[in-house]
């Protein structure tokens, strides 16, 4: 028998579930969706996606690899390098990935299909977009019924970017907390009052959960649905995503080396010797910790196949993705994680998402101008940035800020300085237990030093 793993979160569907054989992702279809599967690519549906560039491509594999009695067909689909989940996501992400939703689900009434769930964990992002990979959410469409995943859709797209334009994007982190969305009936006394007056979020947001609580007691009625309807939906709920705009917030970050008091030769030369070191790494891939507004993921994209560039800071993972779109970048994929307080596993016996530092990792972390935040402002010892830059990376470039710079003066400025190994020798002695020094060079003009450095 062949030794292949399921993957935990795959156990919600009986048409199929994913799989890993021989270091590859598979994905199992069974008997039981064998009729919808033929459907999807007699219909020409499956070709018109791919060709679209919104569903991942599969190979079809005439092998029962888990030597099921439910097998019916094998799939290879295309391997994604990074796998990212909704909740990392900045807010034009996931209005992306709710406008793909619905483009899809309006493709596929016209090849006589359907979604039959909404999911955002059904969509990842691959070469700067975001693309569809549950290749078994179709399913054949029943003119008569009314669409199975709108509730789905509202709670975990709809509301959250609707809460998100109107008070805060904290909202998109909260699906981490409840990955099955967040309900009408939280979102109806949140909101604005003036919300109320909105057509299009009378009609998914109020409406339906006042007529929820006044049904709870009667019983269920059968209604006449139709194509048309389903599709004025589809066109309301596009209307009302395209419009959405991320709050307006207070950025910690966003004008950093706009507003910092170092000179503008000191972001310049720092970017030259980045961009001179990164020539001299052997890597594929690589990590920008505290991205900012992305100056350096941009150019470690220019060498390398995948940047994943990091931030707490929603409003510059935001700015960077539309760059990203607006320039064409296809390989940085822009998250909100913070690094102090990674994305934990969560789901089934907390493994059926994986945590941020679980998955794969990267040739190289860059972090700039990051450390004294860890260690100043989360108390963070330099020991343990070094061990976990250890466990995330095989070279780094990082970035030493000392007590004598402006920035640190500010934020010990009004506490105890306890912080008494902060020093340049202690930052080097904490490295050096898992990392060789390859180069050093201070940033002229600043006390700042600059290292690369590769792992014992």
């Amino acid at each position: 028998m062949n030794s292949y793993t399921v993957h935990p979160s795959s156990y919600r569907d009986a048409a199929g579930f994913i799989f890993e054989y021989e270091g590859k992702i598979y994905r199992q279809v069974n008997k039981v969706y064998s009729d919808n599967y033929t459907l999807l690519h007699s219909s020409g549906l499956y070709t018109a996606l791919v060709k679209s560039g919104k569903l991942i491509t599969h190979e079809a594999i005439q092998e029962n690899i888990t030597c099921s009695n439910d097998w019916y067909i094998t799939l290879l689909p295309q391997q994604l390098a990074f796998i990212s989940y909704p909740y990392e996501w900045c807010f034009d992400e996931l209005k992306d990935a709710a406008l793909l939703t619905l483009n899809i689900l309006r493709t596929s009434l016209d090849h006589g299909m359907i979604l039959k769930d909404a999911s955002p964990f059904n969509i990842q992002f691959a070469d700067g977009k975001p693309v569809f990979i549950d290749t078994l959410s179709f399913e054949k469409y029943d003119t008569t019924k009314p669409w199975i995943a709108y509730r789905q859709f509202v709670e975990c797209f709809v509301v959250p970017l609707v809460l998100s334009s109107y008070t805060s994007t904290d909202f998109i982190k909260q699906l981490q907390l409840n990955p099955d969305g967040i309900s009408t009936a939280f979102a109806a006394k949140v909101l604005p009052f003036t919300c109320r007056f909105r057509l299009s979020l009378l009609l998914h947001i109020y409406l339906p959960n006042a007529v929820k609580g006044s049904q709870q007691s009667k019983p269920a009625v059968n209604t006449s649905f139709s194509k048309q309807k389903l599709i004025n939906i589809i066109s309301s709920f596009t209307s009302l995503i395209h419009s959405l705009k991320p709050a307006k917030a207070q950025s910690a970050w966003r004008n950093y080396y706009e507003e910092t008091i170092l000179s503008n030769t000191y972001l310049e030369e720092k970017l030259l010797l980045v961009k001179n070191w990164i020539k001299e790494v052997d890597a594929d891939t690589a990590i920008d910790i505290g991205t900012n507004t992305g100056i350096f993921a941009i150019a470690a994209a220019e060498r390398f196949k995948q940047v994943i560039a990091i931030d707490n800071d929603d409003r510059c993972v935001n700015d960077l993705y539309l760059k990203c779109k607006a320039e064409t970048i296809k390989n940085i994929l822009p998250l909100c994680v913070d690094i102090a307080n990674p994305t934990p596993a969560i789901g089934w016996a907390n493994k059926e998402r994986e945590a941020f530092l679980s998955r794969p990792g990267a040739d190289l972390i860059i972090a700039l101008a990051v450390i004294h935040h860890l260690i100043i402002g989360r108390n963070i010892s330099m020991p343990q940035v070094a061990a976990l830059f250890r466990q995330m990376g095989k070279y780094i470039i990082v970035e030493f800020v000392p007590k004598s710079d402006s920035k640190v003066l500010e934020m010990i400025k009004n506490r105890e300085d306890i912080f008494y190994d902060y020093n340049e020798e202690g930052f080097e002695r904490s490295f050096e237990v898992y990392f060789n020094i390859i180069r050093k060079q201070k940033i002229n003009g600043t006390d700042r030093v600059l290292f690369l450095m590769k792992k014992r």
